[in-house]
């Protein structure tokens, strides 16, 4: 099997929400759809998703506003 992937060790604080969301995903896909979803598979839909926002939204994006907490502008 050849693949054009890279392997790559992603280190999480507890497992507890990438379970949860990949439960989630195989919950929701039809009963034949339920093989192509694996824990990497969500977290690269993830990684994908987070980037097209911060690209579109810069500071507004989910993940910036997540990871960031900027000081307060006072008028």
């Amino acid at each position: 099997m050849t693949t054009d992937k890279k392997r790559l060790t992603v280190y999480l604080s507890g497992d507890q929400d990438l379970e949860a969301l990949f439960d989630g995903l195989r919950l929701l896909a039809p009963l034949e759809e339920r093989g192509k979803i694996s824990r990497s598979t969500a977290i690269e839909a993830a990684i994908t998703l987070a980037l097209a926002d911060l690209r579109a939204n810069g500071q507004q994006a989910a993940i910036f506003q997540t990871m960031v907490t900027l000081p307060e502008v006072l008028p």
